[in-house]
């Protein structure tokens, strides 16, 4: 809509061509241009999916088409099933016919593999990052942000103070250089708030509340546990009720689950709706926001639902949470606000280590 309506007036005596995915995107769209007087709009009908199901790679698109499923990223029907990790030059067709029109964020090596586990530190968009530059960066940033990538970091653990305060200085910096405020008011409020992030973490290093880690095990910018916990598939469609992401290890874990045996993937404690919770042995405050409300009493809450953590899974994993109370300006907290909605929480799922993960856990059933 805010396109549309940003550039009517412009496309109002040209000739507009316009394709999308599946084409949904492209009716509405063109629905929109013409509402806004611009007549002579045409769209790909059925979009690039069914484009490629008739051309195939003989057609004009090139690469791979972003589909919105666990397929994730699909090439043309006759070029196999997916590039290898690095592609070659360029815009050269790749060892399986697919031809390489990404490249890596970081280094520019051709590069078309995308995954849920690598995204923008700053926005959590999905980035392009080769296997080499995923293996010496822990974090990762955006084209939007690359500016950014020497001063913005979620977790600040390996960091001592002078990089700290270097890091609040460039932070502030950038800050100040965005004008007019009023252009770039979101922009400006996520640096205010990584300001204040890291003028506290010098604080609590400075008063002795914290230390640096510099070999601090790589956290995931989803649900912010470590590798160890996560793979960074725990969102959207890559989400499934093991976070392990390697086939084996998947299936071996889930087998120990059927099996029954504790202490590693056992099969989920019973729990209904109506259940009393409060934070679990895996609660996480750097997502969850603190286990106390603002009185400094425990959370507590009812169970809702009951449903799978998985995408498209069967296992009850998972439990909705509607708390009682809520720490005001928390993580916890802010996403409640008056409306009081319920929150989502692991109960049962398996991490990559093969132990069970409860982010709540049962103070009495009803």
């Amino acid at each position: 809509t805010n396109f549309c309506s940003r550039n009517a007036e412009n496309l109002r005596d040209k000739k507009v061509l316009m394709y999308c995915t599946g084409g949904i995107r492209c009716e509405k769209a063109s629905a929109m241009l013409r509402k806004r007087g611009v007549d002579d709009v045409s769209q790909l009908s059925g979009g690039i999916h069914r484009y490629l199901e008739v051309f195939g790679d003989k057609g004009f698109f090139k690469g791979k088409n972003f589909v919105f499923d666990q397929r994730v990223a699909i090439p043309p029907p006759s070029s196999g099933t997916h590039s290898k990790e690095v592609c070659g030059k360029q815009g050269s067709v790749g060892v399986e016919g697919n031809v390489c029109v990404g490249k890596c964020f970081e280094c520019s090596v051709p590069y078309d593999e995308i995954r849920g586990s690598r995204l923008c530190t700053v926005c959590r968009d999905l980035v392009l990052i080769c296997p080499k530059c995923q293996m010496k960066l822990r974090e990762y940033h955006c084209k939007r942000h690359t500016t950014w990538k020497d001063c913005y970091f979620t977790f600040l653990e390996v960091f001592d103070e002078a990089e700290l305060k270097r890091q609040g200085k460039r932070l502030t910096e950038i800050r100040d250089g965005l004008d007019p405020p009023s252009e770039y008011r979101n922009m400006r409020r996520t640096l205010m708030r990584q300001i204040t992030k890291v003028s506290k973490q010098v604080k609590r290093l400075e008063n002795g509340e914290s230390c640096v880690d510099r070999d601090a095990l790589r956290r995931c910018r989803t649900c912010m546990e470590t590798e160890d916990i996560c793979d960074g598939l725990c969102w959207g469609f890559w989400k499934h009720s093991s976070v392990a992401c390697d086939k084996a290890q998947y299936e071996t874990l889930h087998s120990v689950r059927e099996e029954g045996r504790d202490g590693s993937g056992s099969p989920p404690l019973s729990i209904s709706v109506g259940n009393v919770v409060e934070p679990g042995p895996a609660w996480n405050e750097t997502r969850h926001g603190p286990r106390t409300d603002d009185d400094g009493k425990r959370l507590r809450g009812r169970v809702v639902e009951v449903k799978s953590w998985g995408s498209g899974g069967d296992a009850k994993d998972c439990v909705a949470v509607l708390w009682d109370n809520f720490r005001s300006g928390s993580k916890s907290g802010s996403s409640f606000g008056a409306s009081f909605q319920p929150k989502i929480y692991r109960w049962g799922v398996i991490a990559r280590n093969g132990m069970s993960l409860y982010d709540v856990e049962c103070v009495n059933k009803e």
